[in-house]
């Protein structure tokens, strides 16, 4: 049986944000979209890209990118563990390595109890360009899997889909400095379905 189904991108960035910069707390990365009451239907998928640059300055510092349901203080829908990163990376306002990450939001159940499997990739790049043939200077996976166990074991996630709701994505620093520096340059969400 044929089924038509229509994508549509929800948001991108029109310039970049505000680097997050010397601090450890949880700081939305690129600005909230607003997800309309009862848009997320059972089966319907969003596809959240985003791509951006960081650096670090000494220690290193852990990284954890996290996607939530209602603002910064909303509902974990999905995180990642905290990524060790490599020191040194031209800090501050010299950002010189990239970091991508992609997610699926796939709606299970709708309604005020509704229910979102939330599971995704973040690739974070060294500042020095791979050399081929070898694993010198390749991007280092790590999961961004759904609820909020950090990375580990994937479970869905029980929220209020029937109010207008924002979607954040966001990034935490283990430690606070001048150096360690993270934005985004590009995203966009789109709904799948």
């Amino acid at each position: 049986m044929s089924r038509q189904f229509w994508a549509e991108t929800l948001t991108w960035l029109t310039s970049t944000p505000t680097a997050v910069t010397n601090t450890t707390t949880e700081t939305i990365i690129a600005p909230n979209v607003t997800i309309p009451a009862n848009y997320l239907q059972d089966g319907r998928c969003l596809r959240v890209r985003m791509i951006g640059s960081y650096g670090t300055g000494t220690g290193p510092p852990t990284l954890i990118f996290t996607i939530r349901w209602g603002g910064v203080a909303g509902t974990v829908l999905s995180k990642s563990g905290a990524i060790a990163t490599t020191a040194s990376f031209g800090g501050g306002a010299s950002m010189t390595a990239l970091w991508s990450m992609e997610a699926f939001i796939q709606t299970r159940a709708n309604g005020s109890a509704g229910s979102l499997m939330t599971n995704g990739e973040i690739m974070l790049y060294s500042a020095t360009i791979p050399t081929g043939g070898t694993v010198t200077h390749y991007g280092m996976p790590a999961p961004l899997a759904s609820g909020s166990t950090g990375g580990s074991t994937p479970v869905a996630v029980t929220a209020d889909l029937t109010a207008d709701t924002a979607l954040s994505m966001t990034a935490t620093w283990s430690a606070s400095s001048t150096a360690h520096s993270i934005q985004a340059l590009n995203y966009s969400i789109e709904a799948m379905n």
